[in-house]
């Protein structure tokens, strides 16, 4: 970690430019709050620099700092991968979110599914909404992270977690795998255990994120409710993270 945060903190004093600088302090400031165990108060703004942004303030610092400048931006967008090296986080939930969620949804009790370290458990807690987070927690066996949840996790897989709490107002699912079908039998389960709750899946369609029978089989709401919500979540790098709601069956 410490390597990391040296290498921008010290390349953002080498290229002195404010845009780099104010993703430096973004990255500093994320990390804090993890350490600290804390939930985001709103979404990141985007780390690392498009092409032509990238052009444009290599004009600025000129060709003396172009290596460095390069460099510091790699660092920026691998910040997810960090993350997840780190604390084993891939996604990264904030209150407002997490508040926006609670309101628009009316949601006051909640089940997350393949919670991994539990970090939208901790959000959806801190604004007052009831929830367990769960895990099949085959991961933490071989990962060091594993040791380090937001919340306290109940070692079930996803289809015996949402039978076992069936009577949630919401079903959240983070990034799950995209290299097994785990996604399609968490929404068969919730189809037979809990079919009037909502169900969100948080991740990147046809891409990191979910099976891609997932992708082609399951249909999505585009509620009102849910565009409000998604105005406070954006994905902070190449990754098009989103959140979308399963169809209730008609």
């Amino acid at each position: 970690m410490t390597e990391f945060l040296e290498k921008i903190k010290h390349l953002a004093i080498e290229i002195d430019n404010q845009q780099v600088d104010q993703q430096a302090k973004e990255i500093m400031s994320i990390i804090q709050t993890i350490e600290k165990k804390q939930v985001l108060a709103k979404a990141p703004g985007l780390l690392g620099f498009y092409p032509d942004k990238l052009e444009e303030i290599m004009t600025e610092v000129g060709p003396q700092r172009a290596a460095a400048l390069k460099i510091i931006n790699q660092l920026f967008n691998s910040t997810r991968q960090f993350l997840s090296i780190h604390y084993g986080l891939w996604s990264l939930p904030n209150l407002e979110t997490a508040q926006a969620i609670k309101e628009n949804l009316h949601v006051n009790s909640a089940l997350e599914i393949m919670a991994g370290n539990a970090y939208w458990t901790r959000a959806l807690q801190q604004v007052g909404v009831e929830t367990v987070a769960t895990d099949s927690l085959q991961w933490a066996k071989t990962s060091r992270t594993g040791q380090q949840p937001f919340a306290s996790v109940v070692n079930l897989n996803a289809s015996s977690a949402i039978a076992q709490y069936s009577a949630v107002d919401l079903i959240l699912c983070s990034w799950a795998p995209n290299f097994n079908r785990s996604d399609l039998a968490a929404v068969k389960a919730w189809q037979k255990y809990n079919p009037k709750s909502h169900f969100l899946f948080i991740g990147e369609k046809n891409g990191a994120t979910n099976s891609p029978a997932f992708w082609h089989q399951e249909k999505f709401r585009h509620s009102p409710a849910l565009r409000q919500i998604k105005q406070t979540f954006t994905s902070y790098d190449f990754i098009d993270e989103q959140i979308f709601e399963i169809e209730h069956e008609i």
